[in-house]
């Protein structure tokens, strides 16, 4: 790691770009065995255990309950800070539910597409999805009113059939992307001389996308060549979308036969 850090350094110091210590940030898994100090410009980095890249939080263990926790927090201070139009009665509610869906759910879910959730962490983004759906509604927990009729009145789904949208869709683009890009290489690379222990895995991206896949009939490996018909893939995840959270095995299109 040393090395390829000073390497790093020295390229970059040949073309006048110069590396700032105090703005670098170390992190490295648990099965990482190097615990020594790592410099550059003659200054030690900073070991941490998350770390923050372009909005998005990632952590040492793989876990996404610091993003969640985030996304959650910053959506709120949107919604809160939109309060008046989401009381304003004259604003339909069609309007309201688009503004919603631009502003708050894009900022709640922002790189969701690629989280390894849990049950427990998707519980806690679908929970904070129907409190904002029920005060621009002017509806109270006490009104006895379920989250399904919630749905219905706004046209809106469960944050897991968005997040499972999302991520299908997402899925459809990398086996059509060259086979030099990491996304292409990611869900198929394996650490050298890894042994995984004892205990039950961890949840990773992979892993929850094949649970979405289950749901539409498909392996990893037949929908690596489904997805490469574009529009085809597209129908498939549109069918399973439409679909609510008790669908069972949908047809696919002949392109993913």
């Amino acid at each position: 790691m040393q090395q390829t850090t000073s390497t790093f350094t020295k390229e970059a110091n040949e073309v006048g770009l110069h590396i700032n210590a105090e703005k670098c940030k170390l992190m490295t898994t648990s099965v990482w065995s190097d615990r020594s100090d790592i410099q550059a410009a003659g200054s030690v980095i900073e070991k941490v255990d998350v770390f923050c890249y372009l909005g998005s939080y990632l952590s040492s263990n793989g876990s996404c309950e610091k993003d969640v926790k985030v996304r959650i927090g910053k959506a709120a201070a949107v919604f809160g800070k939109m309060r008046k139009i989401w009381k304003n009665v004259n604003i339909s509610l069609r309007v309201k539910t688009r503004l919603y869906e631009a502003i708050i759910l894009s900022t709640h879910l922002y790189g969701a597409d690629v989280w390894p959730l849990t049950a427990t962490l998707t519980k806690r983004l679908d929970a904070a999805h129907h409190r904002w759906h029920r005060s621009i509604l002017g509806i109270s927990w006490e009104d006895r009113i379920t989250n399904v009729k919630i749905r219905t009145r706004t046209g809106q789904q469960t944050i897991e059939n968005i997040l499972r949208e999302r991520r299908l869709r997402w899925l459809g683009h990398v086996p059509r992307m060259d086979r030099q890009r990491i996304p292409q290489q990611a869900p198929s690379w394996q650490v050298s001389g890894y042994k995984r222990g004892p205990d039950r895995p961890k949840a990773n991206w992979r892993s929850t996308v094949n649970k979405n896949l289950q749901k539409m009939g498909f392996i990893w490996e037949k929908a690596e060549v489904a997805a490469l018909d574009r529009h085809g893939w597209r129908r498939s995840v549109a069918q399973c979308v439409q679909l609510d959270a008790g669908w069972t095995k949908v047809p696919v299109s002949k392109g993913s036969e």
